[in-house]
């Protein structure tokens, strides 16, 4: 049965990439004449949608108060977050960077290794604790609130423009109950990407040049996957331009090229401290086995693992194995589905954005990687749009799921 998984899996994943991949290239080369449609006047204000996400946001970091707490007998709150968050993730090393910086030294534990983590994040901390008034574990979970507050009234921005108020509200419900979600209000960098991608594609389609070059190289600079953007602003324009008979401004071209900007602005901060643009290519393959691999043996090795594991490291095998096949296989099925609903440029941003994610030669992030891809709740949206009682039945089981994750993670399950 396993060996007829490792087949058929990563088959399903590439027919649907392959069906997506078409339904994107027809679309970009042969537009249809109807562009995106004015925003009604009325709308909800976009307050509205902001409280949403500040209310979930409050409820989520609350429970982690309560849950740091409960989980051991410590001096003080503060305590207890540090165990809860700063002991075996990755958000420490966060905290290392922005009170301390990038170097080849050992300022902190393995601080020459530290390169793999992109520099925004650790400088949006160390810029708003400039005179030290704030304990970096406190800030780095309060920052969450307004970041994903910025995030989430952006995609309802985009969403609602693109489509309707409806199907914006959807798509924000099912961003907010996403099975990873918690990885938005915890000390990580989910909800300053997300954040920077939504404002950067409502930018870029307004024709706001100045504002969407800003935000692209600052994208560029949070995640590797920011650079991809260039390539979503690409396909926007070449499309608009097949649409309209006419040639983008020339004031879009930086707009387009910000993103990988400032990917190229982080592969020199590599070569300023290391001499070498790409080193922390080097240090993410000698110390964590990581590589640009292809999503098809993500699915393979998995599986093996899955079974290897599942006896006397049960653990590993479903919160890893498991749910990074689950994750891959529903990523592109839901793109797959949506490929005729979703924007063009949308679409062959979140084929890339997967093909780079979750190809990597050891997935240990599978859904926190996804969470932070902001068309698969606006597919999803889309293809339930119409469809109320199946609207429930997904928004159900994806609750379920958001709970369970979120109690595996607070556990200290092997979620990264």
């Amino acid at each position: 049965m396993l060996e007829f998984c490792r087949i058929l899996l990563p088959l399903v994943a590439v027919l649907c990439f392959l069906w997506a991949a078409w339904n994107c290239a027809v679309r970009v080369l042969f537009p249809s004449k109807t562009g995106v449609a004015p925003v009604a006047a009325g709308q909800t204000p976009l307050w509205k949608p902001a409280l949403l996400c500040l209310g979930a946001g409050l409820v989520v970091q609350l429970l982690f108060v309560i849950w740091a707490c409960r989980s051991g007998t410590y001096d003080s709150v503060l305590e207890a977050l540090s165990a809860q968050f700063y002991g075996n993730t990755d958000a420490r090393h966060y905290l290392d960077l922005a009170a301390y910086g990038y170097g080849t030294g050992e300022a902190f534990p393995e601080q020459y290794l530290m390169i793999v983590f992109f520099p925004l994040f650790p400088g949006l901390l160390r810029l708003l604790n400039l005179f030290g008034w704030f304990d970096y574990r406190i800030l780095a979970l309060v920052v969450q609130l307004p970041l994903f507050c910025a995030a989430g009234t952006g995609l309802f921005a985009l969403v609602r423009r693109q489509y309707d108020e409806k199907t914006a509200w959807r798509a924000l419900v099912l961003l907010i109950i996403s099975p990873a979600s918690v990885f938005f209000w915890a000390p990580m960098t989910e909800s300053l990407f997300l954040a920077l991608t939504v404002w950067y594609i409502l930018a870029l389609q307004k024709g706001y040049w100045g504002r969407a070059a800003c935000l692209g190289v600052l994208a560029g600079l949070t995640r590797a996957p920011g650079g991809l953007l260039s390539g979503l602003a690409f396909l926007y324009l070449f499309q608009s331009w097949r649409r309209n008979g006419k040639r983008p401004p020339v004031a879009s071209l930086p707009a387009m090229l910000a993103p990988a900007l400032g990917l190229g602005l982080y592969f020199g901060l590599n070569a300023a401290i290391y001499g070498r643009w790409d080193q922390y290519s080097v240090y993410q393959w000698e110390h964590w086995g990581q590589k640009l691999g292809l999503f098809t043996d993500t699915i393979r090795y998995h599986l093996s693992y899955l079974q290897l594991w599942w006896d006397d490291n049960r653990r590993a095998a479903v919160w890893i194995c498991l749910t990074a096949v689950i994750c891959i296989v529903l990523a592109f099925g839901v793109l797959a589905a949506a490929a005729r609903k979703l924007p063009a440029s949308w679409l062959g941003y979140g084929l890339a954005y997967l093909v780079v994610v979750m190809g990597a030669t050891w997935l240990l992030s599978g859904p926190r990687y996804a969470v932070a891809l902001f068309c698969l709740p606006v597919a999803l949206a889309a293809l339930l749009r119409g469809h109320p009682r199946v609207t429930w039945s997904v928004g159900s089981a994806l609750f379920a799921c958001n709970v369970a994750y979120t109690i595996a993670y607070l556990s200290h399950q092997p979620i990264y």
